[in-house]
């Protein structure tokens, strides 16, 4: 099982497939930037954040992802404007995938909120280590474990890329939709082997309120994204208690459920998240941390 996984995400990398460059997180209500520029400066204040994921614990070559960020907002020309900069670096597999984003936002008062119209540019690499294929995984003769398509050295290519997005939020709310990877950049290793990274869509919203005298504030939430192929949607529920503690949960469609845990200590949170699937993964690994 774990090496028919193995081969399938080596395969779905090339030919007129394309790669899956973004990572998943399961506090992306923490990280609105990474999946919406408009969102940076959304914060009256500089804001940083950094997430980093273990996933499938236990299946060889699994994804591996670790991202950093900082956005604040300013003022110029009689307006507002956000800016901010992330970094990601994801491992799955044989690849290695990195990008360097800038993002910004220009910000307009209206209905009660703020309306965010966003960008990003920047840069994506991706490397992949073919010293390590083995295409003789399947013992078949009608698979030949010689692929001119599939490189035999460690190979590594850069592309330029962009994203655009639009934010609209107010002390009760938030919603945002954008398209990462607007041009489909293409990624050529060499003459014979390329890759391209596929548009994504993204779609977040939450709220908050509380009860009646009570000191807890529920805070619910959506993630829906989709590449135009296959879709996914994430749903939570946090509860945050005096403004201190929280924990709640996720419904990852028809692939996880997640816990949530949290503490914020003045103006520095920390989060941890479990994710439990509920696809046939179950039971090759021991969850994402």
């Amino acid at each position: 099982m774990k090496k028919i996984f193995f081969a399938i995400l080596l395969f779905l990398n090339f030919g007129v497939l394309k790669a899956q460059f973004d990572a998943q997180f399961s506090q992306y209500w923490a990280c609105k930037n990474y999946y919406n520029p408009a969102a940076v400066g959304s914060i009256q204040s500089a804001n940083a954040t950094l997430i980093n994921k273990q996933q499938w614990v236990g299946i060889p070559n699994a994804p591996k992802s670790f991202f950093v960020s900082m956005d604040m907002p300013i003022a110029g020309f009689g307006k507002k404007h956000g800016i901010g900069v992330n970094l990601l670096s994801d491992k799955i597999g044989l690849f290695n995938n990195s990008s360097v984003m800038i993002d910004y936002a220009f910000k307009i008062q209206k209905w009660g909120g703020t309306i965010s119209l966003g960008t990003q540019l920047g840069l994506i690499n991706e490397s992949f280590d073919g010293t390590k294929v083995n295409i003789g995984l399947f013992e078949d003769p009608a698979h030949d474990k010689v692929d001119p398509s599939i490189p035999i050295t460690s190979v590594q290519a850069m592309s330029f890329d962009m994203g655009v997005g639009g934010y609209f939020s107010t002390d009760k709310f938030y919603v945002g939709l954008s398209v990462t990877h607007l041009m489909q950049p293409t990624i050529d290793f060499d003459e014979k082997s390329s890759t391209f990274v596929g548009r994504q869509m993204y779609l977040t919203g939450g709220t908050s309120f509380a009860l009646e005298e009570s000191k807890i504030v529920f805070y619910p939430s959506v993630l829906a994204k989709t590449d135009f192929r296959f879709s996914q949607v994430d749903l939570t529920m946090r509860a945050e208690l005096d403004e201190r503690f929280w924990g709640g949960l996720s419904y990852r469609w028809n692939n996880a459920v997640v816990v949530l845990l949290g503490v914020r200590m003045k103006n520095i949170a920390l989060g941890y998240a479990y994710d439990i699937s509920t696809s046939k993964l179950f039971s090759v690994n021991g969850g994402s941390h």
